[in-house]
């Protein structure tokens, strides 16, 4: 046997043998990539608590569902996070602040919140992903603040002397407090570049979701993985069908169904070798967006004119993470995906990127404030720190030791996601997996998690999707591995996206010559014809 027929064989096998295997794995992907695209349509859906895994269960408050805390007197305070607001009374006991609230699970995650007298209203102000909110005091009924453009999740609350700025994923909005009502404009400042550039995460992620070319992008991608789900099924079934054939007795083909196989197998073959290139754009895209293969693009940016498709004119367009507000230096730093940008705090001069000597992972600081001494404590899933602008350096808050070659791209054992004080001054962090700790890293209980909080373990259809599609639900079920599902199945993606095509060019480009052929390999003419035959490769 050829060299060429050899390899065309073994082609052939690992596109049957690994794409069975893939089956499942491609349609979850698509079937949630797709949902991922559009979170505006699906926001509104949660998951039932009985179809979430119990590692995702609220316990100790963890899972980020408290990340800090707004005191309002000597007695009571509010907690808020990723399950909304809650308010702690002096027994210590935790209720729900809902009303008016938004009630899906997607849009009530707080990502900040202050305490505001404004004229003679005591305020809550929230920072949700479903906007700007606001409820006074005695009356705790919230009440949206609408801002100008586009909506956006909202990240920080700062007030600086008689302004508030509020911080948007893409944008800034301030508002004078020495007026009557809020109105908020758009305050966005500008930046500070010599060459505009893009993340190769952003870059990367931009291009597998197809958000480089906009919603026709968007649309493109989400076509492309319907055919994969296609793709998926026929495959199944020309497969399937004959091998359950000689399963069974003196079993034959129908005329119908030799006819549904080779057209599901024509199919099958045209479509994919259309659309092949997009296969391979998804699978090697994807392949850099999990550990291990992310830490190779996490800190590198491209020049912009890289980038395939069109750039936002808003340089902050989906980067800011946090913001901090320094008084002593009249210094407002806004943390993004790439990096640190510092400006004035009336945002009138541009923003100059700068870099501090701490840690911070690259999902962006989880708390981000300056200290009455004037250090600055920054929390990430690295960690927390206390960083002393003067001296350029950090102290690990929880070791007491000053941090040497941290990774940014491996997350601490303690994925510190908020602090808060109580009102007895008592310092405590909230982390990712343990919940409420106090500063040494330690796991301790301070209040109860409700009933009702424990009966609603849901989660929200695009955070469900999201942790499917990062291969994060399964971590009940794979331990620690689960971190090689996503590398390992776009790599087998990818073998079988290159191997269909080798067999498609290999079937299509060579010259047709005949071969006798003793045992048929084609599944299909196996059943309707046992004798020697001339077959066309």
């Amino acid at each position: 046997m050829k060299f060429k027929n050899l390899i065309y064989i073994k082609s052939r096998w690992i596109h049957k043998v690994f794409g069975l295997i893939l089956i499942p794995f491609l349609i979850w992907m698509s079937i949630s990539g797709i949902i991922l695209n559009h979170p505006e349509v699906f926001a509104g859906f949660n998951v039932p608590s009985w179809l979430v895994p119990s590692h995702y269960h609220i316990k100790n408050w963890n899972r980020s569902s408290i990340i800090g805390a707004v005191h309002v007197n000597d007695t009571d305070m509010f907690i808020y996070g990723k399950k909304g607001v809650w308010q702690v009374d002096d027994a210590r006991k935790v209720h729900y602040v809902g009303q008016g609230f938004p009630q899906a699970d997607y849009y009530k995650k707080t990502n900040h919140m202050i305490f505001l007298t404004h004229g003679n209203d005591s305020l809550l102000i929230a920072a949700t992903d479903g906007g700007l909110f606001m409820a006074s005091l005695s009356r705790l009924n919230w009440q949206k603040i609408e801002l100008p453009g586009k909506p956006e999740k909202l990240k920080k609350i700062l007030k600086i002397d008689d302004t508030l700025l509020v911080f948007g994923e893409s944008n800034v909005f301030r508002a004078d407090l020495t007026k009557s009502a809020l109105q908020f404009s758009i305050a966005t400042p500008l930046r500070e570049e010599t060459e505009k550039s893009v993340t190769m995460v952003q870059l990367f992620f931009d291009i597998h979701d197809g958000k480089a070319w906009g919603l026709a992008g968007k649309l493109l991608m989400d076509f492309i993985g319907l055919v994969i789900i296609f793709a998926s099924v026929t495959g199944f079934y020309v497969w399937f069908s004959p091998w359950r054939n000689r399963k069974r007795a003196n079993s034959t083909f129908k005329t119908r169904t030799i006819a549904r196989l080779r057209s599901w197998n024509k199919w099958h073959i045209k479509i994919g070798a259309l659309v092949v290139v997009f296969f391979i754009l998804l699978g090697s895209t994807g392949l850099f967006m999990r550990p291990p293969f992310l830490a190779a693009i996490a800190e590198k940016d491209v020049p912009a004119t890289y980038y395939p498709g069109k750039l936002s004119q808003n340089p902050w367009e989906r980067k800011i993470q946090n913001a901090l507000y320094d008084p002593f230096r009249d210094r407002l730093i806004i943390a993004t995906s790439e990096g640190l940008w510092a400006g004035p705090g009336d945002l009138r001069q541009e923003f100059k990127k700068i870099n501090l000597n701490v840690p911070i992972f690259v999902m962006g600081p989880t708390y981000f404030e300056c200290l009455p001494n004037g250090h600055y404590r920054i929390a990430s899933f690295n960690g927390i720190f206390d960083y002393n602008p003067q001296t350029d350096q950090a102290v690990d808050l929880i070791t007491g030791q000053i941090p040497n070659n941290v990774s940014t791209v491996r997350p601490a054992d303690i994925m510190v996601t908020g602090y808060f004080q109580l009102n007895d001054g008592s310092e405590w962090i909230t982390a990712h997996e343990q919940g409420i700790c106090n500063m040494e890293g330690k796991v301790v209980n301070i209040w109860r998690v409700p009933e009702s909080m424990i009966d609603i373990n849901s989660l929200s259809l695009w955070n469900f999707m999201f942790e499917l599609h990062n291969g994060r639900i399964f971590k009940s079920v794979v331990g620690s591995l689960y971190i090689l599902i996503i590398p390992l199945g776009s790599i087998l993606f990818l073998l079988i996206s290159f191997s269909g095509l080798y067999d498609w060019a290999f079937r299509k480009f060579r010259k047709k010559r005949t071969l006798l052929v003793a045992r048929p390999n084609n599944l299909l003419s196996k059943n309707f014809n046992r004798q020697k035959k001339m077959v066309e490769v």
